[in-house]
């Protein structure tokens, strides 16, 4: 040691200097979300691109030659690897994670909502084995729902880590769904506002931009490693004139409906499945069975629908069989998923969509002859009605169609059309096809049919936590930041010594001041607007005040203005459902 010390003329080593150095750096909080923002989307990008070369090995290595093999079935060659990947995958889904069935999204909202944004890491590759032999054998099911729940684990497993809280944790779930959604179809804004709509369903600044940075560099590491070619083949479309927007309204009426039909079929012979006096392992055979008789009478009914996609958009159907493949189509991707098989409903809906637009833009045409777009234009525009519609995110279909096709020229089109196939689903259908699966399983707490007036009568104080975090006025900033760090909190209580509640510290806010002027206290940075609930209020109450505020940080008052507690998302739905308990066993 003594040589060492000389050696560097009795300092210590750089080394030994530079591991102080390191231990010494500390992160603000945002950098902290911007750097884990970064490792979600680099992890999220990654496991999209091995999920996208695992689902073409097994197509074309071992599916496609299994197809091969059985060329002499003729075309029903398709049947036995579509059986042999749902035989597969019945009891991988059932014995190691039986969260991965279906499509995915569904479980990750109900993790958001119920569980603080909890999902075991062992559904990221689960999911991705299970839908990569459902998508690669044949099976009519897509791949965002998979990347979607596999993207949303690996960022709740990254929160886990750094021990967030249940409320940054859900924050880091939408930006793996978002990095997953941004990579496999290379449109990082659809991932950005899948997340922020279906996902979160909530707006804020801090989850934005976590959930833009993960988007952003997921699609980094897809083009870097796979390339930057857009998934679909379409011409260059404009609006003709202005009152062609009335007929791109239309088309989303009937989106809406078509929209509707599809989740009724969908549910519908998945309560079929249900009903089957057979194990749930052999229940998706018995669904690619009907799916590989299908796919004999079109090859366009298999798989994802992307390949069908290119042809409705060249015209290349017939009226006839447009109707027939819609049909078809949505018959096949219900036997996929509502049999047990895994994988999503966004690509199947996009291949419904263009059917639909094709169809309906032969119409135009006939009708207008010579003064409206092309059928592709009308096809482009029904891709994104038709899952506007289904699951009630107008703005990721608008910007994933643009994206995929890379077409400016229907923006106009597509935001009517989105906007009347949104309206217009709602006034026939209250819940988008994501959430009838948590209404069946009595996962939506706010909103359980026959069961509203418990949201309206349980008071809000038995929502309210009683440990939070508090200060008073008198202390430095400082110290502030300080004791929210320790307790990884956004907002800090402001009290006096009988508890009555002063006002709010939101971290950011204090941050700022504190930057300003060094030997800031708390009262320079009390914000008095925060949404505060009394007693009286319910949890009906509870959840507009927190949807109102955009926040999920809602202090429970005494009449006095005395903190009670804390109330937020996760704590009013599981009020909510011990009172649903206690109701029923009344």
């Amino acid at each position: 040691m003594l040589g060492v010390s000389k050696l560097f003329g009795g300092r210590v080593a750089p080394r030994a200097n530079f591991g102080r150095q390191v231990r010494r750096i500390r992160f603000s909080e945002n950098q902290t979300f911007a750097l884990m923002a970064i490792v979600v989307g680099l992890a999220g990008g990654l496991a999209a691109v091995g999920f996208h070369h695992l689902i073409d090995f097994l197509s074309v290595e071992i599916f496609g030659r299994i197809a091969e093999f059985c060329e002499p079935l003729g075309k029903f060659r398709f049947l036995p690897p579509i059986m042999l990947g749902a035989l597969l995958v019945g009891p991988l889904v059932s014995r190691a994670a039986p969260e991965a069935k279906g499509h995915g999204v569904p479980e990750v909202m109900e993790a958001v909502t119920r569980r603080g944004g909890r999902i075991r890491t062992r559904v990221a590759y689960v999911k991705a084995i299970a839908s990569a032999l459902t998508i690669g054998s044949g099976g009519s099911a897509g791949r965002e729902g998979p990347i979607v729940q596999i993207g949303s684990a690996i960022g709740s497993t990254i929160a886990r880590a750094f021990r967030m809280s249940d409320r940054r944790r859900s924050t880091f779930v939408a930006a793996g769904a978002a990095a997953g959604v941004a990579a496999v179809f290379n449109a990082p804004l659809a991932g950005v506002f899948f997340a922020l709509e279906v996902v979160l369903r909530s707006f804020t600044a801090r989850g934005f931009s976590t959930v833009v940075i993960s988007a952003v560099t997921a699609n980094a590491v897809w083009r870097l490693m796979v390339g930057d070619e857009s998934i679909l083949t379409a011409e260059v479309y404009r609006l003709e004139e202005p009152l062609e927007l009335l007929l791109y309204g239309a088309l989303g009426v009937f989106a809406a409906v078509i929209a509707v039909i599809f989740v009724r079929v969908l549910y519908f012979i998945e309560d079929k499945f249900e009903n089957l006096s057979v194990i749930s392992d052999l229940r998706p055979v018995i669904g690619a069975v009907g799916v590989g008789i299908l796919g004999a009478i079109s090859i366009d009914l298999l798989g994802s629908g992307l390949s069908g996609i290119d042809k409705a958009l060249a015209g290349e159907f017939t009226v006839k069989f447009i109707l027939f493949l819609l049909v078809g189509k949505m018959i096949a991707t219900a036997f996929t998923l509502g049999s047990g098989g895994s994988g999503g409903i966004f690509s199947p809906s996009l291949f419904i969509g263009a059917l639909l637009g094709s169809a309906y833009g032969e119409l135009v045409n006939q009708i207008f002859p010579g003064s409206t777009a092309p059928v592709g234009a009308y096809a482009i525009v029904g891709m994104a009605a038709v899952f506007a519609a289904a699951a009630q995110a107008p703005m990721s279909a608008i910007f994933i169609v643009f994206e995929m096709t890379n077409d400016f020229g229907l923006i106009m089109p597509l935001m009517a059309a989105c906007a009347a196939a949104t309206v217009v689903y709602t006034a026939i259908k209250k819940d988008s096809i994501y959430e009838v699966k948590l209404r069946r399983k009595r996962a939506l707490a706010s909103d359980q049919q026959g069961d509203e007036h418990l949201m309206s009568s349980v008071l809000l104080v038995a929502a309210a936590e009683a440990k939070y975090v508090a200060c008073f006025e008198n202390i430095l900033l400082a110290e502030a930041i300080s004791l929210m760090d320790r307790n990884r909190e956004e907002v800090l209580l402001v009290v006096s010594h009988d508890r009555a509640l002063k006002g709010v510290v939101h971290q950011r806010d204090a941050v700022i001041a504190i930057k300003e002027i060094p030997n800031r206290k708390v009262v320079d940075a009390i914000s008095q607007d925060h949404p505060v609930a009394h007693p009286g209020a319910t949890l009906e109450n509870g959840m507009q005040l927190l949807e109102n505020g955009n926040t999920n940080f809602l202090p429970v008052l005494d009449w006095n203005d005395r903190v009670l507690g804390v109330a937020n998302r996760i704590s009013i739905t599981r009020a909510y459902e011990v009172s649903l308990k206690a109701f029923g066993e009344k």
